[in-house]
């Protein structure tokens, strides 16, 4: 009996107590490694999981608040290593590690977290390369989501500018690094992307470490680029730096100012080949003035206008000598005239009578008179005759044809186009008018077709 009453009986609950006390001194900072089994995540926001090894498990729990802070997915099989403490649940006389920091074992949290969205958004089919679309050939206006204080945008638009690129640039000013930045760059997409007249977006920025380029590895991104309305060039980093943003992305680019060449390149290809034709087209116009100039020369040569002066100089002379006849006529007929006034005259005078004298100025001037008609009436019809060659010149001269409208067919070699037959169809000609020529080429052939006239 006195053995029985020195024994020192412990309830339940006070060895809970004991023992959670003295968890609570001796395991209050304590590092935990093991593989994660049976995960349940809660709406709460609360993870249950067991951490075991090959010959024990230990059950653990992460509160909301430090869960919130996990960069990347609990899941079963996954080596861990937890920071925490271990305590008692009295209740059940179980003890359990809480945990406020884990991290993967053999990968960076931020490494984990990177390969597991990859995976995740892989399966999706967010990075197959039938969703990638073609940036447009000449974009007008493009939207860039960046921080209006990087040397990302300032780079982009000095190299817009260097390209010569006719683009309107619309910036949505954005966080790029640090907490939030991720919402903003989403929200900056969708944005633009609501834009009708944005043609494509450029999002970016400088290179920086892992955590630096972080927003652009989160979902939120992803999904925002994998939902855009147009092309979305990623442009991040350094040419080294890989970024969930650059897989969804339909295009990426190795820094920001190559995203930028990426859009200036179509309209500098363009004005450069612009230029080209420019200079082609000048060539080309000089060449065929200079034929066209040797064509009118060679037609000038052409004998058929050789023979055409000629005779209009045979006219010219035929005009003179008729003239020079009719002039001759004229004074000829005049001296026979004044000869037989003379004669009169000298009659008269040996005439003494007045009534005599009278009568024959009377019959004087009716002579004077009668010869003056038929001189005229001569005059008359040397000028009319005289009109009439000239007239008839005019009707044989071809430059006259042409100013009424007529032209002369000229073969390539010089000839004169004459009849149907001489010409085939496909052939080029050449058409003389009154101030130039008229390059064709001959459609058909056929029969007489007046026109009209």
């Amino acid at each position: 009996m006195e053995a029985a009453a020195k024994r020192k009986v412990l309830t339940v609950s006070q060895v809970n107590t004991l023992v959670a006390g003295m968890l609570g001194e001796y395991f209050s900072d304590v590092w935990i490694e093991g593989e994660v089994s049976n995960f349940k995540a809660y709406p709460s926001g609360h993870l249950y999981f067991a951490l075991k090894d090959e010959g024990s498990q230990l059950q653990a729990v992460c509160f909301r608040h430090s869960a919130a802070r996990l960069r990347f997915a609990l899941e079963d099989g996954l080596l861990v290593i937890g920071h925490g403490r271990l305590e008692v649940y009295q209740p059940s006389g179980k003890y359990q590690v809480i945990l406020d920091t884990i991290e993967p074992k053999g990968l960076g949290a931020l490494q984990k977290a990177f390969e597991q969205l990859k995976r995740k958004l892989e399966k999706e089919g967010l990075f197959a390369t039938e969703r990638k679309r073609a940036l447009p050939k000449l974009a007008r206006v493009v939207g860039i989501v960046t921080s209006p204080a990087g040397a990302a945008v300032h780079d982009m638009l000095r190299t817009l500018r260097l390209h010569k690129a006719h683009v309107k640039v619309v910036l949505f000013p954005a966080q790029v690094q640090g907490e939030g930045a991720a919402e903003q760059i989403a929200e900056g997409i969708a944005t633009l992307c609501a834009r009708p007249e944005i043609d494509v977006v450029i999002v970016g920025r400088g290179g920086g470490s892992i955590e630096d380029l972080w927003p652009f590895n989160e979902e939120i991104v992803a999904r925002a680029i994998a939902a855009s309305r147009v092309p979305v060039i990623s442009g991040v980093g350094h040419e080294t730096d890989f970024t969930i943003a650059d897989f969804v992305a339909d295009v990426r680019a190795a820094t920001p100012t190559a995203a930028a060449q990426l859009v200036a390149t179509a309209w500098e290809e363009l004005e450069t080949r612009l230029s080209d034709l420019a200079a082609q087209l000048l060539v080309g116009l000089q060449q065929v003035l200079f034929e066209k100039e040797q064509a009118v020369d060679e037609l000038a040569r052409h004998r058929a206008f050789d023979l055409m002066a000629a005779r209009v100089a045979e006219l010219g002379h035929s005009v003179e000598r008729m003239t020079v006849g009719a002039e001759g006529a004229t004074r000829t007929a005049l001296r026979h005239a004044v000869a037989a006034l003379t004669t009169l005259d000298e009659r008269l005078n040996r005439q003494s009578p007045v009534a005599q004298v009278l009568r024959r100025k009377v019959a004087l001037q009716d002579l004077a008179a009668r010869l003056e008609k038929p001189v005229l009436a001569f005059l008359s019809r040397q000028g009319a005759r005289l009109g009439r060659t000239g007239a008839g010149l005019d009707a044989l001269s071809p430059l006259a044809s042409l100013d009424r409208g007529y032209s002369i067919c000229l073969k390539p070699d010089g000839s004169v186009v004459s009849r149907t037959g001489q010409v085939r169809t496909g052939e080029d000609i050449s058409l003389r008018v009154s101030d130039g020529s008229i390059g064709c080429r001959v459609e058909r052939t056929g029969g007489t077709d007046t026109g009209g006239y």
